[in-house]
């Protein structure tokens, strides 16, 4: 019998976090964030047994870096466009600006096979931590304006710019 502990000495790849856009986002806006996480397969020698040991991933459990965390069954992915302010499964709306680091472990339930036999389920989750990931959020300003630059070249976003 392949217990939790004999389970997560296995060497099982982390989920890669992804962002949209890269690594940014703004503040009070959905921040696009997902895991690409795989199903992994190993073959090893326990107790003078072939073991075969599938791995899939089943939850997520993300850590924003600004003190909240959700927990997701979906690993969530990319949406078309830059994903400015899209609402996803796995987005997260950051109130403050500043660089946070969000971190993400992936638990991976398991299904074992001794000596070719029927696949039997370990009991238990392996948790697994992925690199930690940076979010920069900034913040946007708006201006309601009622002339062009034509008509008034010194307006808001009519100067040149400066080098």
């Amino acid at each position: 019998m392949i217990t939790i502990e004999e389970f997560q000495k296995q060497p099982v790849l982390a989920a890669a976090v992804v962002s949209q856009p890269l690594n940014f986002g703004l503040r009070n806006a959905h921040s696009n964030i997902y895991a690409k996480a795989v199903e992994q397969n190993f073959t090893f020698e326990f107790q003078d047994a072939m073991i075969v040991l599938k791995a899939r991933p089943v939850s997520y459990e993300w850590s924003y870096g600004d003190s909240t965390s959700a927990t997701t069954s979906t690993p969530g992915g990319p949406v078309d466009g830059v994903a400015f302010n899209t609402q996803t499964s796995t987005s997260h709306q950051y109130v403050q600006t500043g660089d946070f680091t969000l971190t993400l472990t992936t638990f991976f339930a398991g299904d074992y096979s001794v000596d070719g036999g029927p696949f039997q389920p370990v009991a238990g989750e392996a948790s697994v931590i992925s690199e930690p990931h940076l979010m920069s959020i900034w913040r946007t300003k708006g201006h309601n304006v009622s002339e062009n630059c034509i008509e008034n070249p010194t307006g808001i976003g009519c100067e040149a710019p400066t080098r």
